[in-house]
């Protein structure tokens, strides 16, 4: 038994005959809601008398006056439209409906149907070839959506669709969208507006593309790069894109075909880039248009899903296949058509430079893939495919069309000539800095950031200001910025953070998050606690750390070092050292010898009964707010403290009492003050700052 929708009977039709389905008492639930979404009044969705004019609202959208670069979008159920025979076959016709482009969508339940479309058209009464609409692909689950593609009808007053199942007719069950563009004031200056490799983009008047932070702009590209209209120049809507995201390797570059018919002029060009972004945005919900790129038949290039060319953008144009390919979409329909001249070459340029600029050198190799199901191959099986294909590789389709698929081999020569002789040097740099083993994949390709042209990779970056370019491994790619200059060392990982520093400062990465900063040590980021507190122990003098630059503010402090910190906070007095030590693991040519016999002479530091003084062990807070105590003189303290772990008959709860009650110390959130613990370099710092606040030192 059939899981598929179950269709509602027809009425038995006589052939030729091409009037409409029996009236109905009253609008379909369909037709009301398409009509409410997109704000037309149901007798004008219908095809009835139009409501009152309303001067305060847009024309409406089955108005042919749409104007401006204005793109609107109507939803018409064909259930409602008349059902006529054409050539030998039962088509929808909405006669008298204005229109430049059309796709249709159907119930969820409902198994995707064959589709064509056709348009009357405006110039000489005619009626267009057949165009078949092709499968449109869901980019969030990568599965097929419950739509077509939309495709460019030309200059038309009326369509006729046709759709089948099996070979019988489903139109009744799907719902056409009828998209009416308009010419912009710019669309007649396109080739004006392209963006050239190594330029910053242009800035386009506000009135063309309202501005959105969804996604980051292309910056300029590197030096090879094709010059390209910018998302701004063709007007895309920012209004309605959401956020797209990044793959961190490039596997394929995808070829496809639009569909629709070829005969649009060269200011039309704009136009189609404007429908099919709001058909896929508005109609089809996605986040934004579904390719990388698209070609016309003049040999432009337009940028297509926004978020960056110089990235991996993941589209929405080869189920199964979206992430790690880039999909570049031919506009117009090449089954039969051969693809003009300057279209293959300009298809031919974008391939050697979107292979190039993430280091992969031969339009003949492959890549490996492992796709779900729903592709042409076994759901979990990995597959070998070649870096340059068409859509019709992967899924079940015919794009990018019969004629333009035969022509990837010469698409292919042509590609590998531009790549043989294109800019190379980040290439060379990469390669030199140990290439995929030492820095991965290319996450972003070449292009200008600050004063640096940067390629950023999952472990590394070339950079290049003047002179020649030189690849460094850094696991702080990905957060890399132009201000923090280049990378003046190796990454080293120490406890819990891994540090790497630059020209500028010093980059930290802790839990997750790589915070860069330009204090003294490289391992304090601005966001650490008591980071102001170590960088006053290091202007006074009283640390400087390691030799390597680093702090190491988690690490525990040592009995030898907290020593060493009093003597110097007190001023580093003067002092001649006993030539015998009090402490029988204190030799006189230990380091900090002179400091821990000071703190000893003062009555500071103890040492244990067994006579030691264990320089390198840890001190535990209990021990700390002894020093501390000591150091102050023994102040006239009680022993009721306010943590409930130090009773009154702790070892150190009079030094710990007076430790609160100066407000040295807090304790935890919790109530206790954990004297067993050792206390790390970062707190230390903070009770050396408080005490000497509380002494006036």
């Amino acid at each position: 038994m059939s899981d598929r929708h179950a269709l509602p009977a027809r009425p038995t039709r006589v052939p030729g005959d091409a009037s409409p389905l029996p009236a109905r008492t009253g609008p379909s639930r369909r037709a009301l809601l398409a009509a409410t979404a997109v704000g037309v009044p149901v007798a004008a969705a219908l095809g009835g008398a139009p409501a009152a004019a309303d001067p305060a609202r847009p024309a409406d959208p089955a108005d042919p006056a749409v104007t401006g670069g204005e793109t609107r979008i109507l939803d018409i159920p064909l259930a409602d439209a008349p059902l006529v025979e054409a050539e030998g076959t039962e088509v929808r016709e909405l006669a008298q409906q204005p229109a430049t482009m059309v796709g249709v969508t159907w119930p969820a339940d409902v198994e995707a149907p064959e589709v064509q479309a056709r348009g009357l058209l405006a110039e000489d009464g005619g009626w267009s070839p057949w165009c078949p609409l092709e499968p449109a692909e869901d980019p969030e689950t990568g599965e097929l959506a419950t739509g077509t593609e939309v495709a460019w009808m030309g200059d038309v007053t009326g369509l006729q669709i046709r759709a089948e199942l099996d070979g019988s007719d489903v139109s009744e069950v799907l719902t056409a969208h009828v998209v009416t563009t308009s010419q912009a004031a710019l669309d007649e200056q396109v080739d004006q507006l392209e963006e050239e490799a190594g330029t910053e983009p242009q800035q386009q008047p506000a009135l063309r593309s309202a501005s959105t932070a969804a996604n980051p702009a292309t910056p300029a590209l590197g030096p090879g790069a094709p010059s390209y209209v910018s998302r701004a120049s063709w007007g895309a809507d920012e209004s309605v894109v959401r956020g797209t995201r990044g793959a961190e390797r490039l596997k394929a570059v995808v070829i496809h075909h639009s569909a629709g018919t070829n005969d649009y002029s060269a200011t039309q060009s704009a136009q189609i880039l404007r429908g099919i972004h709001a058909y896929h945005t508005r109609t089809l919900g996605w986040a934004d248009i579904g390719y990388n790129l698209l070609v016309d038949r003049y040999g432009r290039i337009f940028e297509g899903r926004s978020g960056g060319l110089h990235r991996s953008i993941i589209g929405a144009h080869a189920y199964g296949f979206n992430t790690g390919s880039f999909g570049v979409c031919v506009m117009g329909d090449h089954t039969a058509r051969t693809v003009p001249a300057a279209t293959r070459t300009a298809l031919s340029r974008i391939v050697a430079w979107k292979l190039l600029s993430t280091f992969t050198t031969s339009t003949s190799v492959a890549a490996s893939w492992t796709p779900g199901s729903g592709t042409r191959f076994p759901a979990g099986t990995p597959v070998s495919l070649p870096v340059v294909l068409g859509h019709r590789d992967v899924n079940y389709t015919e794009c990018p069309g019969r004629s333009l698929y035969d022509q990837l081999g010469t698409i292919r020569r042509e590609a590998q000539g531009y790549l043989d002789s294109g800019w190379r040097e980040h290439l060379l740099a990469f390669e030199g800095a140990g290439g995929g083993a030492a820095l991965g994949t290319v996450v972003k390709g070449a292009h200008r950031t600050g004063g640096y042209t940067a390629t950023v990779l999952t472990s590394g970056l070339v950079l290049q200001e003047s002179g020649d370019a030189r690849g460094y491994a850094t696991p702080m790619a990905a957060q890399w910025r132009a201000s923090w200059g280049r990378p003046s060392s190796a990454a080293f990982t120490r406890e819990t953070q891994t540090v790497q520093r630059f020209e500028q400062g010093a980059a930290v990465e802790m839990g997750g998050r790589v915070v860069f900063h330009d204090s003294r040590f490289i391992d304090v980021p601005p966001d650490l606690m008591f980071r102001a507190e170590i960088e006053q122990l290091a202007a006074r003098g009283i640390t400087t750390g390691w030799p390597d630059g680093t702090y190491r503010p988690l690490s525990p402090i040592q009995r030898d070092a907290m020593a060493v910190f009093i003597y110097r906070s007190m001023g580093s007095p003067s002092f001649s050292p006993p030539s015998r030590s009090p402490f029988r693991d204190m030799p006189r040519d230990r380091m900090y010898y002179r400091e821990i016999t000071w703190a000893h002479a003062q009555g500071i530091v103890e040492g244990w009964p067994d006579g030691t003084f264990r320089p390198t062990a840890s001190i535990e807070r209990g021990a700390l707010a002894a020093f501390l105590y000591r150091a102050s003189g023994k102040p006239a303290s009680g022993t009721s403290s306010p943590f409930r772990d130090v009773p009154s008959n702790h070892q150190f709860a009079r030094e710990i009492t007076w430790l609160a009650d100066t407000g040295i110390t807090t304790g935890w959130p919790d109530g206790t003050f954990r004297p067993r613990a050792p206390i790390g370099r970062d707190a230390m710092a903070a009770f050396m700052i408080r005490w000497m606040e509380h002494r006036g030192i």
